[in-house]
C-alpha cells in the first residue's frame, strides 16, 4: 500500500473510531448517568454537617476559654493592686553604702579590710581555693581572687626587685 492509498482511508477509519466512541458514551450514560450521585452527595452532606458541627463547638469553647483569661486577667490586676499598695506602705529598705558580707553583719569588728586580706592570705597560704575561701569568710568569690592576685604582684614586684639588687651587686 502506497501513501497515498493509506490517507484516502485514513479519513472514513478516524471518522469510524469517532462515532464509536460516542456511541460508547451515550450507551454508558444510558444505562443511569446519576448513579452512585446520590451517595456521593449524602457523604459530603455527611461531612458539612460535621464541620458545623466543630465550628460551633469550637466557638463555644473560644468562649470559655476567654471567660477564663478575663477572670485570669482580672485577679492578676487584683493582686498587682495590693502588691502596689504593700510596697507603698512598706517603709524603703536601708540602702547600704558599700557591700556587707556576711561575717561583717553577723561580727562588725571584722570591719578591717587589712584582717580580711590576712585572714584571705593566710588561707591561701594553706592551699584552699578562692571559692573555698570565699564560703568561709562570706566574701565574694571576686574578692578573694583580687585579694591573691594582689598578693602574688607584690611578690612578683620583690623578686624583680631582689634579682635587680642583686644584678647591680
Amino acid at each position: 500500500m502506497t501513501m497515498a492509498t493509506m490517507m484516502t482511508w485514513m479519513g472514513p477509519a478516524l471518522d469510524v473510531a469517532a462515532v464509536m466512541l460516542l456511541g460508547a458514551v451515550l450507551w454508558r450514560l444510558g444505562r443511569d448517568p446519576g448513579a452512585g450521585w446520590d451517595e456521593r452527595e449524602a457523604r459530603l452532606q455527611t461531612i458539612f454537617d460535621d464541620l458545623r458541627t466543630l465550628v460551633a463547638q469550637s466557638e463555644g469553647l473560644a468562649r470559655e476559654l476567654d471567660g477564663k483569661l478575663a477572670g485570669r486577667e482580672e485577679r492578676l490586676r487584683t493582686l498587682l493592686t495590693e502588691a502596689k499598695a504593700a510596697t507603698e506602705t512598706a517603709p524603703p529598705p536601708a540602702r547600704r553604702t558599700k557591700v556587707e558580707t556576711r561575717d561583717e553583719v553577723a561580727a562588725p569588728a571584722a570591719l578591717d579590710p587589712v584582717a580580711m586580706a590576712a585572714r584571705i592570705e593566710a588561707l591561701a597560704d594553706g592551699g584552699s581555693s578562692a571559692d573555698e575561701i570565699a564560703r568561709q569568710l562570706g566574701v565574694a568569690a571576686a574578692e578573694v581572687r583580687l585579694v591573691i592576685g594582689l598578693k602574688a604582684a607584690r611578690a612578683a614586684r620583690r623578686r624583680a626587685s631582689a634579682l635587680e639588687m642583686r644584678a647591680h651587686a
